[in-house]
């Protein structure tokens, strides 16, 4: 797959709940990982997708928060994963952040500078990162 979305999960769909206009997708990498993804019912529908069905999950940086001091906040975001930051690279305005999950593929995120600076990120510290529903893109294995 040719893709420039730098974060990818290997899943298994394990829950639908169909609406009118969109549906609910549960997935489970072979790790453990539990992920939630909402996509268009006709999109769901056109991809022949069901449960157990295997899919890769795709999230661009841009879509993904980090959040740091090991607590996880009470946010509308769906999908929330604790890791370690394996390195940070940054052109003075915009910062890539770059982790190991616990037990699960590595994570990217693009935050600014300013961000990175007021939450003192610090490469091998902990971090949870975070991605709403609607930004998991589903791809047909």
């Amino acid at each position: 797959m040719d893709t420039n979305a730098s974060n990818f999960f290997s899943c298994r769909i394990t829950r639908v709940r169909h609406g009118a206009i969109l549906t609910e997708v549960s997935l489970a990498t072979p790790g453990g990982q539990a992920l939630v993804s909402v996509v268009t019912s006709e999109s769901f529908e056109r991809m022949v997708l069901s449960e157990g069905a295997g899919v890769m999950a795709l999230v661009k940086p841009a879509e993904v928060l980090v959040g740091k001091d090991g607590v996880r906040p009470r946010l509308s975001a769906r999908n929330s994963f604790a890791g370690t930051v394996a390195s940070i690279r940054g052109d003075g305005v915009a910062v890539e952040v770059t982790g190991r999950l616990d037990g699960g593929p590595p994570m990217c995120a693009l935050i600014t500078a300013r961000s990175l600076e007021s939450l003192a990120i610090r490469v091998d510290d902990a971090v949870c990162f975070f991605f709403k529903a609607f930004n998991v893109i589903l791809s047909a294995e």
